[in-house]
């Protein structure tokens, strides 16, 4: 049967806009009829990869990029091998199965500057640049680790690789080079993915082999209340003027308490990494902690609204378990807003492991001593918190 860790923390934010819409404003969500602030997952994802919390967890961070030099680069500075072999190693892993369509593109580079009138543009340089078709997570121990399998147990695999297509290619050769370029990209499926990758997944339309399902689902964070979004009116003071501002504009912002969920695949994690249930607890303890801990840092410098949680709690289930509906009708806003929340979220929790009889363990940290429960093990540190 699986196993899921599933995440629970409400985190109170004052004043702040952590994460905002093509148009510059508030992200924001109906739910029960009523709008509320927004955090999107894929937001809180990219704070949480970046944060000090999980970097110094794990071995190496993916590096996400379709800049094609920069990656050639980076991949020369953290592994053993050559820029040439590197550059034939990252064709071939861009060649569409059974094909040899490459997910590597030319355009033309594009520079900012500013026109007579004093506004920004983009002119062309009249250089071409090399990009990647799509945004990708790549790897420096993944891109080691499949060297070294493909030169011991597959040199002569590795070497149609690295010689690449005669010039003249004819059919015969390029018929060839496909076969090896799909038994090369077949060796990707014996590499162990870096964690953010096993975590947050990869879709790769070209490289088949290079995807992976992941094994933590995570949902956009509402606040548990209505949300009042406001409007921030500011100027820039010209301190050499003698009245009056260089810049006026405006930004909007929100407060409220967010409820944050996250959803984690034990058997599909560990299968990610290669490795077994009980050796990817410290990971799950890092998410847990992440999820009570990191916020992402849009308008930070303006508003800093670096907070944790007030309520974090973790279950052992052998399913996901979403208490988003615990807010479905809007918590009142006043000052008891946090502990009104923990009491929803409770009593939600509760009524569903009973009347679905669910196999789930919790465990909880609780700052305001407000939660009342017999089916919740409430503990006094975030470290209490594992299985």
């Amino acid at each position: 049967m699986t196993t899921f860790i599933n995440i629970h923390t409400l985190i109170s934010h004052p004043s702040s806009m952590m994460n905002r819409d093509d148009s510059g404003m508030q992200k924001t969500a109906v739910f029960g009829g009523s709008v509320r602030s927004r955090i999107s997952s894929q937001c809180l994802k990219r704070a949480i990869r970046q944060s000090d919390i999980y970097g110094e967890a794990v071995a190496e961070k993916s590096i996400r990029t379709r800049l094609y030099s920069e990656l050639i680069d980076f991949l020369v500075e953290n592994t053993d091998s050559e820029k040439n072999e590197i550059e034939k190693i990252i064709y071939a892993l861009s060649i569409k199965t059974g094909t040899l369509d490459s997910g590597i593109k030319e355009e033309d580079e594009e520079v900012e500057v500013i026109n007579d009138e004093g506004k920004k543009e983009k002119v062309k340089t009249g250089n071409k640049l090399k990009i990647f078709k799509t945004v990708q997570p790549y790897s420096a121990a993944e891109f080691k680790e499949l060297v070294i399998i493909a030169k011991e147990s597959f040199p002569e695999l590795y070497e149609s690789i690295i010689t690449g297509l005669p010039d003249k290619a004819k059919k015969a050769d390029k018929d060839k080079f496909k076969k090896s370029i799909v038994e090369f990209q077949g060796i990707l499926l014996t590499v162990k993915s870096v964690i953010d990758v096993a975590l947050s997944g990869r879709m790769d339309t070209h490289c088949h082999n290079r995807n992976l399902e992941a094994a933590m689902s995570v949902a956009h964070s509402l606040t548990t209340h209505s949300a009042d979004i406001e409007v921030d009116w500011f100027t820039a003071c010209d301190d050499l003027a003698e009245q009056g501002s260089g810049h006026i504009g405006t930004t909007e912002f929100s407060s409220g308490v967010f409820y944050r969920y996250a959803s984690i695949n034990v058997d599909l994690l560990a299968k990610n990494i290669k490795s077994t249930v009980s050796e990817v607890t410290p990971i799950i303890n890092t998410m847990i902690r992440c999820f009570a801990q990191v916020s992402p840092s849009a308008k930070q410098k303006v508003f800093a609204a670096y907070n944790q949680a007030d309520f974090v709690m973790a279950t052992h289930s052998n399913q996901p378990i979403s208490l988003a509906n615990a807010f479905r009708k809007p918590i009142e806003n006043n000052g008891d807003v946090m502990e009104n929340s923990i009491a929803a979220l409770v009593k939600n929790y509760e009524k569903l492991t009973n009347a679905y009889e669910l196999d789930s363990k919790a465990i909880a940290l609780d700052l305001t001593d407000s939660a009342q429960s017999k089916q919740i093990n409430l503990v006094n540190k975030i470290s209490d918190i594992h299985f």
